[in-house]
């Protein structure tokens, strides 16, 4: 729900007024291309990208205190949070995509990352001994990062073209 809400807030508030300004603005569009160099980089392992543990413990904290749905929902939050540091990169090109005035993409994407998300964490809930089974991080996970810091590369270049179009430089 938390990751869908991000996609339907982000959607409605640029929606589509501001997809032709943003297209065309050499500004808007070597922004986005910086943004995605540094995901890029970010995966690339230079750097990680994370959210202050001040912020992380406050959110934890609340859900150490909370009961019922309350507790559910902070306790998700937090999920999100730490989660944070892998997931801003896709998310962050997602959200550059409803920024650039779609309304419907990242509203279905936000909801297939949170299915995507909820999903694992649902049955490892339910059965607790498929843990012992994963395959522990190492190579492959650092190949799955580089593979999408290329893609990310791809998208910086993709926007830098865009001015590189319109003003002909």
């Amino acid at each position: 729900i938390i990751f869908t809400i991000i996609g339907v807030l982000f959607s409605a508030l640029f929606g589509a007024t501001l997809a032709n300004e943003l297209a065309t603005s050499a500004v808007a569009n070597i922004i986005f291309a910086t943004i995605f160099l540094v995901f890029a980089i970010s995966f690339f392992g230079y750097f990680e990208i994370r959210v202050p543990n001040k912020i992380l413990n406050m959110v934890n904290k609340k859900a150490d205190n909370s009961t019922g749905l309350l507790g559910i929902f902070f306790m998700a939050l937090t999920l999100v949070l730490v989660s944070f540091s892998c997931t801003a990169p896709i998310v962050g090109t997602v959200m550059i995509d409803a920024v650039a005035g779609n309304f419907i993409k990242p509203i279905i994407v936000m909801l297939g990352f949170s299915i995507a998300f909820a999903v694992p964490f649902s049955l490892f809930a339910i059965f607790p001994s498929w843990l012992e089974g994963l395959p522990q991080s190492g190579g492959w996970l650092n190949s799955v990062k580089i593979v999408l810091g290329f893609l990310e590369l791809a998208l910086c270049i993709k926007f830098l073209s865009m001015p590189d179009q319109a003003y002909h430089w």
